[in-house]
């Protein structure tokens, strides 16, 4: 397969479902970024508005690389279909509550101070769970597609199941911490650990700066997918014998990155200060990923020489 083809921005078209989405996800983006900008009511510490911003965003971004993704799949078409109305469904009424709460400066994650928050709350769950239901079976059609380039089947298999890994991470938040046992205020789950929720942090993205926070790996394993993306297009510039190796062996090591970032989090150090310990195992993956792919490709050149002897 060509870098042209593979990257091929007709391909975004191929899920009409998905692809309407990611077109209403950016108007929808669009529309809310000025009241992101003027209405001066708060929830937690940040914009009424900034939630739903990042929702709508983060749902285009997904939206069309499915939709995308979904063209390598030559295999098992209806249940293409039938998961990219799953996804549209899902993200459409997981959206519109997110969006209506927010419009009443109110926070729709976590929230089970009345009857009506926890529907909410519950219903989210259910719909997010939907779409990880989804994306799992996005992943599994393209891995066990036996007509497909093996390097395309692999790369984008792997990196899509690690975006479900992603996806699965945000379960974490959702136990009550201590400090809420302890005095309830309607709030059960938090992206902070170490702190309460609505502490410093980075701007937009609200990671705290001073403790732990459960939406760096959640948000890094989203990307999963993008990165797998990547890694296949600079495959398919590089020797045969470095092709799965470094799809391989680069998806693991970002779902390694995903991991120790989660791990982090849950030792409630911030992302942007990383302790000594965390530094070491950062630099570790790395170094255990770059004699890997060394070691694998070696392998493949001296098989690929044998043969042709």
């Amino acid at each position: 397969m060509q870098p042209r083809d593979f990257l091929n921005l007709e391909r975004l078209r191929f899920s009409q479902t998905l692809y309407w989405m990611g077109i209403a996800s950016v108007i929808f983006a669009i529309a809310i970024l000025p009241l992101w900008l003027i209405d001066p009511r708060t929830v937690g510490g940040v914009s009424t508005w900034e939630k739903p911003l990042k929702f709508f965003i983060s749902s285009g971004i997904f939206a069309f690389t499915y939709s995308w993704l979904s063209s390598f799949i030559t295999r098992g078409q209806r249940m293409v279909k039938v998961a990219g109305w799953a996804i549209f469904v899902a993200f459409m009424v997981e959206l519109l509550l997110i969006t209506v709460v927010a419009a009443f400066a109110e926070t729709s994650h976590f929230n089970v101070s009345s009857p009506l928050a926890i529907t909410i709350w519950s219903l989210m769950a259910v719909f997010i769970s939907t779409v990880l239901v989804a994306t799992v079976i996005l992943s599994l059609l393209i891995i066990r597609d036996k007509d497909q380039n093996n390097l395309v089947r692999l790369g984008l298999g792997i990196g899509s199941l690690n975006t479900s890994v992603g996806m699965a991470l945000a379960f974490l938040m959702t136990s009550p911490t201590a400090n809420q046992l302890a005095n309830f205020q309607g709030i059960a789950g938090a992206h902070s650990v170490g702190v309460e929720d609505g502490g410093p942090g980075l701007p937009f993205l609200g990671w705290s700066t001073v403790a732990g926070d459960l939406r760096v790996g959640h948000f890094f394993g989203l990307h999963s997918i993008q990165v797998a993306i990547v890694l296949v297009s600079i495959s398919l510039l590089l020797p045969v014998a470095t092709r799965i190796p470094l799809v391989m062996i680069g998806n693991l090591t970002y779902l390694g990155f995903v991991i120790l970032t989660t791990i982090q989090a849950l030792r409630a150090e911030p992302f942007s200060d990383p302790s000594g310990v965390m530094v070491a195992s950062f630099g570790s993956l790395i170094a255990i990923a770059a004699i890997a792919f060394v070691i694998w490709s070696l392998v493949g050149v001296k098989k690929s020489q044998s043969s042709r002897a």
